[in-house]
């Protein structure tokens, strides 16, 4: 999650003791909410341009759309199984082998990114009119540019700068991607679920238990958007993602955007806490607001 010259753990905000950063802390909070902001920017836009693409196209808008809610539950169940066995896995991994872990974590979060991007190429190409056989030709570009900055990340050969791009927009796409995919429901139920989770795993200290407190501070900076004074888990971006461009497409872009200020809000009240020295989950607070549009609109319609 987020940190302020403190370390971000599976996704908590937990503040330096050294008063010699504290000036820092405060100076950064609103720099702090840029990556927040650009990253669900990215699925405010895709999910708009989704919207304005089926129209054209006079097609389906939800993955699921038009099948029964039965259905949808047991997807939504077999997709929650299998990424909880993940998780159980990346945990074993972890144990034994943690930087391969991590490595195996963060290539495998870049290739879903960047392939998530296709989204964004086949509904432009829709709304362009171009036909289909060129965007093969993109499919190849972006899977091997995929491919490759994996590569890097698999063998830490990225710089940080190049990192925290490839973060941004991978977290950007990857939620705006699930967010695009599923119904409301669904999406409202995933968010707690890993809100849920985050709880679990910050409370107990799991991540910390199992790679050790000095090992475990160096394996976040990996897996964080992050500069020399804070971070945010590229975790708690995608679910942002995910939530902000779901609100957008089933109630329309000011419902969005709404959502997205709610996160933001709740990004800064997470992080006060966190520069009160306050050990708190990360995902919560943001998720709560985030989803209250859409749960409010769901009631009531």
């Amino acid at each position: 999650m987020s940190f302020l010259k403190l370390i971000v753990g599976s996704s908590f905000m937990e503040r330096t003791r050294a008063p010699e950063n504290y000036f820092s802390t405060k100076t950064s909070k609103l720099y702090f909410l840029f990556p927040v902001f650009l990253t669900i920017l990215i699925a405010l836009i895709y999910s708009q341009l989704v919207l304005v693409s089926q129209a054209e196209s006079n097609s389906a808008t939800y993955l699921f759309e038009g099948y029964n809610e039965v259905f949808i539950a047991l997807i939504v169940s077999v997709i929650a199984i299998m990424s909880a066995i993940s998780l159980l896995i990346f945990f074993h991994i972890l144990k034994t082998k943690k930087n391969l872990a991590i490595r195996i974590l963060v290539a495998t979060f870049i290739i879903g990114g960047m392939l998530s991007t296709l989204l964004f190429g086949k509904h432009l190409f829709i709304l362009l009119k171009i036909e289909s056989p060129f965007f093969l030709l993109i499919i190849a570009v972006v899977a091997y540019i995929g491919t490759y900055f994996a590569y890097l990340a698999f063998v830490e050969a990225l710089s940080d700068r190049l990192r925290n791009s490839l973060f941004l927009l991978c977290s950007g796409t990857l939620g705006s991607f699930l967010g695009i995919l599923l119904p409301t429901l669904p999406v409202i139920g995933i968010s707690i679920f890993f809100s849920i989770a985050d709880i679990i795993l910050v409370s107990r200290s799991t991540l910390e238990k199992i790679v050790g407190k000095d090992e475990y501070e160096k394996l976040i900076l990996k897996i964080a958007f992050s500069s020399k004074e804070w971070g945010i888990g590229i975790g708690d971006l995608t679910c942002f993602s995910m939530i902000v461009a779901n609100s957008s497409l089933s109630y329309g872009v000011l419902v969005g955007g709404l959502s997205l200020l709610l996160i933001l809000v709740g990004s800064l009240i997470s992080l006060m806490l966190a520069i009160r020295m306050i050990r708190i989950p990360g995902l919560p607070i943001s998720t709560a607001l985030g989803l209250l549009p859409s749960i409010l609109l769901l009631v009531y319609s």
